[in-house]
């Protein structure tokens, strides 16, 4: 059977027209590109998704199918994370940039049998392609909870040795000036419509096992909005094709993969003071504020700690000793997400404790309010 044939098979179920069919195999023939600098954006993968999404398999883990993921993204394969030194970033001309302190990581490699028990069954394999330029970018495999936090990882290959791009730490830093280097992927949901919402947030850090034509990435990712409604997800990866040092104009091409949702991690809910509450996934934990919010956005926390049953804590971000063990979060309306660098069992959280300020307005004065929050089922 030829792979049109499969693909019109597959569509068939949803009596499809004969112009959605052609559009999909037209969609996985091609690459599809756009100037980023004009703002413009091709959005035809995307108004396809629904149909995709639908002939596109994407299915759960069974035993003995996920250790390699996991090992990537939650155990010890998975970068350990910054340190605490200074760091010094050196641009491609020669300019040395202001040093900066990246904050640690403690990572806490997981059980592959407590990952299945626990994410197994919201994991699902992607093994979709696109070649952008000369790279081709195959997305392997992702994670996510109901809020839409979660990691996933893909492989990028390119034959020229990532011109442009340092992997320092795991780090990756890219040159937007020079032919070939590769630019930050852009990571979308996609509802049943194919319409496609805003960019979610995603950090990228380089597994251990690159070679100088192979690397494997694990991105780690947060929703700018709500999840509700997503039924597919677009990974856009791309690079640059051109720059003109006279005007300062540079061409990107790109291409993405569109892939289903399929099943999420349930979250545990936690009680709050003063109208306070939060959800806590295996993968990451979700702030709201009380509905008559003061602050906005204009809170946060700089010390938050999951306590477990056996009486171990998990700090997620801690000023002192400047700990972040979060690797992407961002706030999505006024909640605020969290995403975890390893896994946790909500069955066994007693609390989170959440230090912080809130800054708002009350009876028409300014107020700067310390938050010291206690959450607990």
């Amino acid at each position: 059977m030829s792979e049109s044939e499969r693909i019109r098979r597959a569509l068939a179920p949803l009596h499809a027209s004969e112009n959605t069919l052609e559009e999909v195999l037209d969609m996985i023939g091609r690459d599809e590109t756009y100037a980023r600098r004009t703002g413009r954006r091709a959005m035809r993968t995307a108004l396809i998704a629904a149909a995709v999404a639908a002939a596109l398999s994407v299915a759960a883990y069974a035993a003995g199918e996920y250790t390699g993921f996991f090992d990537t993204v939650f155990g010890d394969r998975a970068i350990a994370g910054w340190d605490t030194e200074h760091m010094v970033y050196t641009d491609a001309d020669g300019n040395v940039w202001e040093q900066y302190d990246l904050p640690g990581q403690e990572r806490t490699p997981a059980d592959p049998e407590a990952a299945q028990a626990l994410v197994g069954d919201s994991t699902a394999s992607v093994d979709r392609s696109v070649t952008v330029g000369d790279v081709t970018y195959t997305v392997k495999d992702i994670v996510v909870d109901e809020h839409g936090m979660g990691a996933l990882t893909y492989v990028m290959d390119d034959p020229n040795g990532f011109p442009g791009m340092t992997f320092d730490g795991g780090i990756m830093q890219y040159d937007p000036y020079t032919p070939g280097s590769q630019m930050p992927p852009v990571l979308a949901s996609c509802d049943a419509d194919g319409n496609a919402g805003r960019a979610l947030s995603c950090v990228e850090m380089v597994s251990a096992d690159g070679t100088d034509t192979r690397r494997t990435v694990a991105v780690y990712f947060a929703p700018l909005e709500s999840m509700d409604g997503a039924a597919a997800l677009r990974l856009s990866f791309g690079v640059v094709t051109g720059y003109d040092p006279a005007t300062g104009a540079v061409e990107q091409k790109w291409g993405g993969v569109v892939f289903p949702l399929s099943g999420a991690a349930q979250a545990t809910a936690l009680t709050g003071p003063g109208g306070w509450s939060a959800d806590i996934s295996p993968l990451g934990l979700q702030i709201v504020p009380p509905a008559e919010n003061p602050y906005g956005q204009n809170y946060y926390f700089n010390d938050l700690v999951i306590h477990m049953a056996d009486g171990t804590q998990y700090v997620l971000k801690q000023e002192e000793p400047y700990m972040r063990n979060t690797p992407a979060g961002c706030y999505e309306g006024e909640k605020i997400n969290f995403v975890f660098n390893r896994l946790i069992d909500p069955g066994q959280v007693t609390a989170v404790t959440a230090l912080g300020k809130g800054s708002g307005e009350r009876d028409g004065q300014p107020v700067h309010d310390a938050l010291d929050l206690t959450f607990t089922k």
